[in-house]
């Protein structure tokens, strides 16, 4: 992405708003995936609880992932997004207010994870046909570039600081903090001019429309393959993500307030902006299926590192290679799917083995939650390496072992 084509878009009034609107809320995002999972564990002391946020995030996505997406391709995608927006933050402003007045539970907390889960589903669905309205398909690309660049860049510095000001004040305070950027995204979106809705549809049959996609995905053995063992990598992944702060404190001797909390999710973010760097030139050089190879077994050895290194730098270093081999296998699997995915077929197959692979997260909560209440963080992190290191082994068998797509 060159400077001058960010430059042409940021210049132009709704594309702006739009990206201030995404920036700002994400930002509180990431700051909640901080504070979250830190207010559970602070009021329940219980892993599997705490490994629950993650999974409560995601859940929603998997469940109403399909109907959300035609509901996009029907409805007033402004209104979907705003509506979306408005309502996780009224969610978000219920914990610190019920934490003002000594009345938070943990079932509350879990409720409100849920509930904003619900809430990204709605809006993600309804985004990236906006986005396609707003800047037109052939400046998609130098879209993407840029909201996705800025919102590595904050998910490295956000929770540091989100860390910093649970440790100074209260996780609580920081949700606060999030339910004012869902206002702010709310009122930006709604100053946008730019017709948003999609073009009018004859009526379709749904069902009939979700069957051919997956019967596509089926069919195709590299996607199927890929979706596949992308459930097992994200089902290790929301495992491993939604411990984190009870491997802060089990493993690395980090109290639940400790500011170095946050910067464990930064280093895992620092991870994420290398995958995306570094993968154009990787597919290029190696081609695309070595590339999931690698990144898969490096998440398996980085997650086991995890399991036995009780120093926290070590940490720091191992949580960065973790979410690389994370970012690159799933960036990887996205963009593989989406290159040999005819056009006509592009937004159902997507959404499916994007639902199909990110369905793995809350089971990989369960999963990681239930083993570390009971045997402990450490063995949580050695049971959840095993889909990993099988779906490796079936990658190395496939046809993806030979795969080579142009690359950009």
């Amino acid at each position: 992405m060159s400077v001058e084509a960010s430059g042409r878009l940021l210049a132009e009034r709704d594309f702006r708003r739009w990206f201030v609107s995404r920036s700002t809320s994400f930002a509180g995002t990431v700051a909640s995936a901080v504070a979250l999972p830190l207010l559970t564990y602070q009021t329940s002391d219980s892993p599997a609880l705490t490994a629950a946020v993650v999974g409560l995030e995601a859940l929603p996505y998997l469940l109403f992932g399909l109907f959300a997406g035609a509901a996009a391709d029907r409805l007033r995608r402004k209104a979907m997004m705003v509506s979306a927006d408005i309502a996780c933050a009224a969610l978000l402003a219920t914990v610190p207010l019920a934490h003002a007045l000594g009345v938070l539970t943990v079932g509350h907390v879990l409720a409100v994870a849920f509930g904003v889960g619900c809430g990204f589903c709605w809006f993600d669905s309804a985004a990236w046909g906006a986005l396609a309205r707003l800047v037109g398909k052939p400046r998609l690309p130098a879209a993407n570039s840029l909201i996705w660049s800025t919102e590595i860049v904050l998910a490295i510095a956000v929770p540091a600081a989100a860390g910093l000001l649970a440790s100074l004040a209260d996780p609580a305070v920081v949700l606060a903090g999030d339910a004012a950027t869902y206002l702010v995204s709310a009122a930006l979106l709604v100053r946008i001019g730019t017709d948003l809705d999609p073009p009018v549809r004859a009526e379709s049959h749904v069902r009939a429309d979700i069957a051919e996609g997956l019967r596509f995905l089926w069919r195709q053995p590299v996607i199927r393959t890929m979706s596949l063992t992308g459930f097992g990598l994200n089902l290790a992944g929301g495992g491993a993500s939604g411990l984190l702060v009870v491997h802060a404190d089990k493993v690395l001797g980090l109290s639940s307030p400790d500011r170095r909390v946050g910067l464990l999710y930064s280093a895992a973010a620092v991870g994420g902006l290398a995958a995306a760097v570094l993968l154009p030139r990787a597919a290029r050089t190696l081609g695309a299926g070595k590339v999931s190879i690698v990144a898969y077994a490096l998440f398996v050895l980085a997650l086991l590192g995890l399991a036995v290194t009780p120093v926290f730098a070590g940490a720091l270093l191992l949580w960065a290679a973790w979410e690389l081999g994370r970012g690159a296998g799933n960036m990887n699997g996205i963009t593989v799917r989406q290159q040999l995915t005819p056009d006509e077929l592009q937004g159902r197959v997507n959404t499916t083995g994007r639902m199909i692979s990110w369905g793995g997260t809350p089971f990989g909560a369960l999963v990681g939650g239930g083993v570390a209440e009971l045997a402990g963080v450490r063995a949580a992190y050695v049971v959840l390496a095993v889909p990993v290191a099988v779906g490796l082994v079936a990658l190395v068998a496939s046809p993806v072992r030979r795969l080579r797509v142009p690359a950009g």
